[in-house]
């Protein structure tokens, strides 16, 4: 089994039943699909880059799940279908996962920018233009 992860935007209009009603699909697709939904993860409205669909803000959902390699395309195909959905992008995240260890491990551990060190900088030179005391021994 392979690991995936989909993000997918929902049109920002959408009524709370429509929300709980993507995800109960969506999770249903990947279960009938023998797979196993780790985490499902609505992230909230946000403003989108540029329009699609006529829409300049979207509701975006993270899905973290495992299943066989055709569970992608199934997955994919209904959001397609649905006129919910604005746009959806699937990454793989790992070829072979056990699902026992899937349930175990739980999400995947995010790799976020911002949790890098930075290296310390180093000290700026001096101005040009302007002079320095050097002590002559």
């Amino acid at each position: 089994m392979r690991r995936y992860e989909t993000l997918f935007i929902i049109t920002p209009d959408s009524p709370e039943e429509d929300l709980k009603d993507v995800a109960t699909k969506f999770q249903g697709v990947v279960a009938s699909m023998n797979g196993i939904v780790a985490s499902y993860e609505e992230q909230g409205k946000k403003r989108l880059a540029y329009n699609v669909k006529k829409q300049n803000k979207g509701y975006y959902v993270l899905m973290d799940y495992v299943g066989s390699s055709d569970i992608v395309a199934e997955v994919e195909r209904n959001m397609r279908l649905d006129d919910r959905i604005l746009k959806y992008l699937t990454v793989k995240l790992a070829d072979e996962m056990e699902p026992e260890s899937f349930k175990e491990q739980g999400p995947a551990p995010r790799k976020a920018a911002e949790s890098a060190e930075a290296p310390e900088p180093e000290e700026a030179p001096s101005p040009e233009g302007q002079e320095t005391e050097v002590e002559e021994s």
